[in-house]
C-alpha cells in the first residue's frame, strides 16, 4: 500500500521486499526547466569544437552538437540530485547506498516525473532481550580439565620435541616411531619451569582458561541466537554484502598467516570466490543481524565504552597496524568494546 505525503515534492512511497522503498515523484516544470543554464554550462565544459575554446562554445552552436536528448538528461541529472536528498531529510528516511532511477517522464514545459528505488536500514521491533538473555543463558556448564586433556596436550608437547630432534639430526620424522618423554631438563627450555609438575599445573591452569573462555563464547551465542530468533528482520543486500566483505577480509587475513593468499587457496580447495560467499551467506546474515540487534540494545541502555580503553586499543591496533586508518580503527575499536559490554549487560540478567 502506497503512503502519500507532502513535501516540497509530491511523493509516494511504497515498501518493497529486501528492505527497499520506492519513491514515485516529480519536480514541476518550471524548475525542472530552470536547471537549462547550468546543464549547458557543465556539458559545455567539456566540449571542444573547432573555431572554440574549450568551454566556450556559443549555447545554440553547444545544443545542435550534443542533440536535446543529451541535454534533457542532464537537466533531469541535477532535477534528481537536488530533490532526492530533499525528499529523504524531510521523508525521514534512512537510505542505503546509492539509489536506482528510472525516469518516466522528461520534457521541457513538464513535470520531470520519476522513480526511485533505494534499499533503507530495515525496520523491526527489538524484542524482551533481558528476559530472553535471563531464560538462554541459564544453562550452566562445569569447567573441568581431566587426565584426558592433559595427556593429549603433553602428547603434542612431545610430538614437537620429536620433530625438533629429527630436523636438528637433518632427518624425516618418524610418524610411526616412540616419542621421547618429557623430562625435566627440556621442560625447562619451555619457561620458568622447575620440573615437569610446574608445567603440568600451567597448563591445567592454561586449559581452564581457556575452556572457561568456550563455555562464555557459546552461553553468548546463544543468548544472541535467541534474540535473533524472535526478531523479525529483512536485511537489504547491501547490508549483507559489507558482512560478506569483512568476512572476507578476516579469511584472507587467516589465509596469510599461512603463507597464502586467497586466489592460491581457492585454487587449492577447487573453489571461487562466488562459491565462497554463497557458502559464507548464512552466518554473514546472522552476523549482521546480531551487529545490528548489539547496537540497538546500547542505544537503548546508553551503553558506551569507557574512553580511555579505546584511545589505548586504537594505539596498540596503530602500532601494529601503521597502513590503516586511525578512523576505520576507531570504529573498530568502538564496536568491539561496546560489543562486550552489550554481552556482560546480557549476561547480568541470568539470575
Amino acid at each position: 500500500m502506497d503512503q502519500q505525503t507532502n513535501t516540497t515534492y509530491p511523493v509516494a512511497i511504497k515498501k518493497l521486499s529486501g528492505s527497499r522503498i520506492e519513491i514515485k515523484t516529480s519536480v514541476g516544470a518550471d524548475e525542472f526547466d530552470a536547471t537549462q543554464s547550468e546543464a549547458i554550462r557543465r556539458i559545455g565544459a567539456d566540449v571542444e569544437l573547432p573555431g572554440f575554446r574549450k568551454g566556450h562554445v556559443p549555447e545554440k552552436v553547444l545544443i545542435t552538437k550534443i542533440g536535446e536528448a543529451a541535454l534533457l538528461e542532464e537537466m533531469a541529472e541535477i532535477s534528481i540530485s537536488r530533490a532526492y536528498p530533499t525528499i529523504v531529510v524531510a521523508e525521514k528516511i534512512d537510505v542505503l547506498g546509492r539509489p536506482e532511477i528510472h525516469i518516466s517522464k522528461i520534457a521541457r514545459g513538464n513535470p520531470l516525473e520519476f522513480t526511485i528505488t533505494t534499499a533503507v536500514f530495515p525496520e523491526y521491533e527489538l524484542p524482551d532481550y533481558k528476559k530472553i538473555a535471563a531464560k538462554a543463558g541459564k544453562t550452566k556448564a562445569e569447567v573441568t580439565v581431566n587426565e584426558e586433556d592433559m595427556t593429549k596436550t603433553l602428547e603434542q608437547i612431545r610430538r614437537m620435541r620429536a620433530q625438533s630432534i629429527a630436523e636438528s639430526e637433518g632427518k624425516e620424522f618418524d610418524e610411526s616411531a616412540p616419542l621421547p618423554e618429557l623430562d625435566d631438563a627440556y621442560v625447562a627450555t619451555l619457561g620458568e619451569f622447575k620440573n615437569l609438575e610446574e608445567l603440568r599445573a600451567k597448563l591445567q591452569e592454561n586449559m581452564l582458561t581457556e575452556k572457561s573462555r568456550e563455555v562464555k563464547d557459546k552461553k553468548r551465542i546463544a543468548i544472541m541466537e535467541a534474540i535473533v530468533a524472535d526478531t523479525k528482520i529483512e536485511l537489504p543486500e547491501i547490508i549483507i554484502d559489507q558482512e560478506l566483505l569483512r568476512m572476507e577480509d578476516e579469511f584472507s587475513a587467516d589465509v596469510a598467516r599461512m603463507g597464502l593468499d586467497i586466489e592460491g587457496y581457492l585454487k587449492k580447495v577447487e573453489k571461487t570466490k562466488e562459491d565462497m560467499r554463497k557458502d559464507w551467506r548464512p552466518d554473514a546474515i546472522k552476523r549482521a543481524i546480531i551487529q545490528i540487534l548489539v547496537g540497538k540494545i546500547a542505544d537503548a541502555e546508553k551503553i558506551e565504552p569507557d574512553q580511555t580503553l579505546i584511545e589505548r586499543d586504537v594505539k596498540a591496533l596503530q602500532a601494529r597496524y601503521p597502513e590503516a586508518e586511525k578512523d576505520r580503527i576507531h570504529s573498530y575499536v568502538h564496536m568491539l568494546l561496546t560489543n562486550e559490554k552489550v554481552f556482560e549487560f546480557l549476561e547480568s540478567q541470568i539470575s
